[in-house]
């Protein structure tokens, strides 16, 4: 499998960076990424102008101020992404720590950039979450209530996630066969958590 790397980047609307997530790349063509997120990697994430989760900070005052970006460790078991170039999504796969299946995490986002160093996207605060049985529940939809109308969510990006969501909704089992069946997967254990490569913000 190869020993290749990838580094997924969310930006926000106006172009400052959000979050950076380095990945072993699992498989890459001119369609899509696959790569594994390992437990405990050195990751950029959204924050507070004081380091701190925005989640931390209720949700009238959490787009009403400067957010950028710190550092941490990724929490919990590792996953898998799925992200396809030109779709308004990515598939995130979660195990527990004994290997059980628990579901995708559908992320709602812009069609992916290739930069030199990365691959970007902007995030629309929406997600859903599909239970392995194909149950489909809304995601973060407080959340993205409360970022409209802030530098933070657009009202066009708002909408076309409410669609995308919506038609998956309708037929997760179209979306899950369309990028294949990974819940089998096992990330080989030479695997170590990464770091941030030095040209991240780049």
């Amino acid at each position: 499998m190869s020993t290749e790397r990838s580094l997924l980047r969310y930006k926000y609307p106006d172009g400052r960076l959000q979050a950076a997530l380095p990945m072993h790349l699992v498989e890459r063509n001119a369609d899509r990424i696959v790569g594994w997120l390992s437990a405990g990697t050195e990751i950029a994430y959204w924050a507070t102008a004081d380091g701190a989760d925005p989640r931390t900070v209720p949700l009238n005052r959490r787009f009403h101020q400067e957010l950028g970006s710190v550092i941490r460790r990724w929490e919990g078991s590792g996953v898998l992404r799925v992200i396809p170039m030109n779709e308004y999504w990515q598939v995130i796969h979660f195990w527990d720590a004994a290997g059980q299946f628990l579901g995708w995490y559908v992320n709602l986002e812009s069609r992916k950039t290739r930069t030199t160093h990365a691959v970007d996207a902007v995030d629309w605060s929406l997600d859903l979450l599909i239970s392995p049985e194909f149950e489909v529940t809304w995601k973060d939809v407080d959340e993205a209530a409360a970022a409209l109308g802030t530098p933070y969510l657009r009202d066009d990006d708002l909408t076309a996630a409410q669609a995308v969501g919506g038609a998956i909704e309708a037929n997760p089992r179209a979306l899950i066969d369309s990028i294949g069946d990974w819940r089998d997967f096992r990330a080989p254990g030479t695997w170590v958590p990464l770091d941030l490569p030095e040209h991240w913000r780049e």
